[in-house]
């Protein structure tokens, strides 16, 4: 299952309204995560920063996603949305102290995945990227202990 092309849309215009204030010029915000929280049973999505919600709409196609895929569906596409958000107004020159990331989160508001990762070097850091970083990190710490 997939989200609808209006309630794909409806999403990107949220993201982009939740934005709108850390793309004007002034200081930088200190923000950590961009919480984005989808809740399956009513069709709200609701964008929030670390204290206050940004921005919220309804859109009612979302309760027919099967409860079982619903966050799987969810992250495929706003990891879409934000990267056709950052092809046409890159999201690394947000006025967001770095490191910033745009995250999906229940209605509990506990982490689900983390879609976008932004770091002082303004680099994007995809899922892809992430993928077996611990692994790497562990045979590291292994190798230097051992000499």
């Amino acid at each position: 299952m997939r989200l609808s092309e209006s309630s794909f849309q409806g999403i990107k215009t949220l993201i982009n309204e939740a934005l709108s204030e850390f793309r004007r010029p002034q200081e930088q915000s200190v923000v950590t995560d961009i919480h984005i929280m989808p809740i399956r049973e009513t069709g709200e999505v609701t964008i929030s920063d670390d204290d206050r919600d940004l921005a919220t709409t309804q859109l009612s196609d979302l309760v027919e996603i099967p409860e079982e895929d619903f966050y799987q569906v969810m992250e495929k596409a706003l990891r879409r949305i934000l990267k056709d958000i950052d092809e046409v107004e890159p999201l690394e020159n947000l006025a967001i102290w770095k490191p910033f990331s745009f995250v999906l989160v229940d209605d509990d508001r506990e982490t689900v995945a983390e879609l976008m990762l932004f770091d002082e070097d303004n680099t994007l850091l995809s899922q892809s990227l992430m993928q077996g970083l611990d692994e790497e990190l562990d045979s590291f710490l292994k190798d230097l202990l051992a000499e």
